[in-house]
């Protein structure tokens, strides 16, 4: 089991990969990874595939929160704060043992946590996932965090009769199916968020260009959908939101603030060296329907050099979560912590987003 890494953790502030001082909106490096206690109790392929997390409880100054991994079908929680970051086993089980629910996203309310699978076929060969085709509900004590279960271990409350394909537009539900990494445009959903009652998803592929831009750009898609079943329905879908991004990104997770909604942006799925950014976007949901959405830049993430030696493979990041939002003179800073697929336990990384209001 991975403990410690002490080469990164206890001296990163003053390390050499933290990013030059930006200006008004920047992304600052507090500390990380974090040095893991617990264990998963999974193989070492899957602690290095975290894709998901949602934190919505804190319990004794530790945020509670389920984690979901891109191999196999199951889920854990994890207690993490400042300073410590603790791994449970017990499985949260979301299929069979050999199912591959390619679990890519996470969100919660104040009730329930959300696992959606990708919806994507399998990359390399392009083959056909049935089991990435889902979004699992579970409801969650509030006092805990953790999901509530009957007396014979069972999770109590779990519904997983969605069908989003039900809310997607003719030209995305088109891509469904579609091969990632190609020029068919194939459809994959990286990260969710639920705000506002509802659940938004967001797409690393396909995306689009921006026929509104001068000079041409391009738009990654997020499409919303009600937090129970009888809400996905034909009849409750709308036109997807285009969400302005630079060439070559997309979408990679997604938490809801206050303020409206964090994009995690990074490499679609054609795979470009791009790099890795934090967006604001400020949701309006009827003007935003209408023309591609400008978000709020809070500048880029490097988080290259934070691999350890003992397990880790590499960095991606792909989960995020919210710890804390707070007012700092006319700026607000977003607390933030970074999970990367390739890292073991996901090698979670603290950093303060800022956003100024100039």
């Amino acid at each position: 089991m991975l403990r410690s890494s002490a080469f990164l953790f206890v001296a990163l502030l003053g390390t050499s990969w933290l990013p030059a001082t930006p200006s008004r909106a920047e992304i600052k490096i507090i500390g990380g990874p974090l040095p893991t206690t617990g264990d998963f109790d999974l193989e070492k392929k899957t602690r290095r595939s975290m894709s998901g997390v949602a934190c919505p409880v804190v319990v004794d100054g530790k945020h509670i929160c389920l984690v979901a991994f891109d191999e196999g079908a199951e889920a854990r929680t994890i207690a993490i704060n400042g300073a410590e970051y603790e791994v449970r086993k017990k499985s949260i089980d979301l299929g069979s043992d050999d199912s591959e629910m390619d679990a890519e996203a996470v969100a919660a309310d104040d009730a329930f946590y959300y696992v959606s699978g990708s919806h994507a076929d399998k990359r390399d060969p392009c083959e056909v996932n049935e089991g990435s085709h889902r979004l699992v509900r579970i409801a969650y004590d509030p006092a805990t965090g953790l999901p509530i279960r009957k007396s014979n271990g069972k999770l109590q409350d779990v519904e997983d009769g969605f069908d989003i394909t039900k809310v997607l537009s003719d030209d995305l539900r088109g891509s469904v199916g579609k091969c990632l990494g190609s020029s068919e445009g194939g459809f994959d959903i990286e990260g969710m968020a639920a705000y506002d009652g509802r659940l938004y998803f967001g797409l690393r592929g396909p995306t689009a260009p921006d026929e509104t831009a001068v000079g041409g750009g391009t738009v990654a898609y997020v499409f919303e959908a009600g937090k129970s079943p009888s809400l996905v329905t034909q009849g409750n879908a709308r036109d997807p939101f285009r969400i302005r991004v630079v060439k070559g990104r997309a979408i990679r997770d997604m938490a809801s603030v206050d303020e409206g909604i964090l994009l995690l942006l990074g490499p679609d799925d054609d795979n470009r060296d791009v790099g890795w950014s934090i967006a604001l976007w400020k949701v309006d949901e009827e003007a935003d329907r209408k023309v591609p959405v400008n978000t709020i830049d809070l500048g880029p993430l490097d988080l290259s050099e934070a691999k350890r030696a003992q397990c880790d493979k590499e960095v991606k990041p792909e989960g995020m979560a919210v710890l804390t939002s707070r007012a700092e003179g006319s700026v607000e800073v977003y607390r933030l912590v970074i999970f990367s697929d390739g890292m073991c336990d996901g090698g979670p990384v603290l950093v303060d987003a800022i956003r100024s209001p100039h």
